[in-house]
């Protein structure tokens, strides 16, 4: 399978105003396990809770992909504090998921406690620039159930269009949305023209927009 991509070498931290998006390790196995484990967390992605086999075998999973493809699942941690938030990926759809099996497509998942505040949209959006950016994607493709509003809200304010949906072999319907290089460079070109017009921007609005990578 040949990926669409022109990587560079892998960014091992990115941060955003409020969060730190760490490349997977070990050290995030435990976290991942506990989270994965919440009922809230896991309502729209998976049946049942993950067990100590099927969650040894989701992280090592996770680090192959870093190896493989030089992208993939990222903890979201709080920049203050170093709490953990949960994570984001950018990982190759598969087969029978309604997308081409080499489509990458991006997820996002945030602890409950934290819903509502714009974290799993900071997330997302840093992921989504370094899609199209440090990895090269020509297009990310986004999932979410049809009743996962909060999902495809995430999605279209990081600029995903809906394209279509499609019912899974389980019975379950997704939305599937996409987002092409073109239209992020042209949204990324609107907002630096925007930036650049007489009005100065609030320092609030700085401080959500912007992140820097630690190599």
């Amino acid at each position: 399978m040949e990926l669409r991509t022109s990587i560079v070498s892998p960014v091992d931290v990115i941060e955003t105003p409020r969060l730190l998006l760490q490349r997977w390790g070990d050290a995030h196995f435990d976290d991942f396990l506990r989270f994965m484990r919440d009922p809230d967390v896991i309502r729209y992605i998976r049946p049942l809770p993950l067990s100590d086999e099927k969650g040894a075998e989701h992280h090592l999973r996770s680090l192959e992909e870093w190896e493989l493809h030089g992208f993939g699942k990222r903890a979201v941690l709080e920049a203050e504090t170093g709490a953990w938030l949960g994570f984001v990926e950018l990982s190759l759809v598969g087969p029978g998921k309604g997308c081409r099996e080499d489509d990458v497509e991006i997820g996002y998942f945030i602890v409950p406690e934290r819903w509502g505040q714009g974290l799993a949209i900071e997330a997302a959006i840093a992921a989504r620039d370094e899609a199209f950016g440090r990895v090269g994607l020509y297009e990310l493709i986004g999932r979410s159930r049809v009743e996962n509003a909060a999902s495809a809200r995430v999605m279209a304010k990081a600029g995903f269009r809906h394209v279509r949906s499609h019912v899974l072999e389980e019975g379950v319907t997704v939305d599937i949305h996409r987002i092409s290089r073109d239209e992020w460079m042209r949204s990324r070109l609107g907002t630096l023209l925007h930036s650049t017009s007489p009005v100065a921007p609030r320092a609030e609005d700085e401080r959500r927009c912007g992140y820097r990578e630690v190599g």
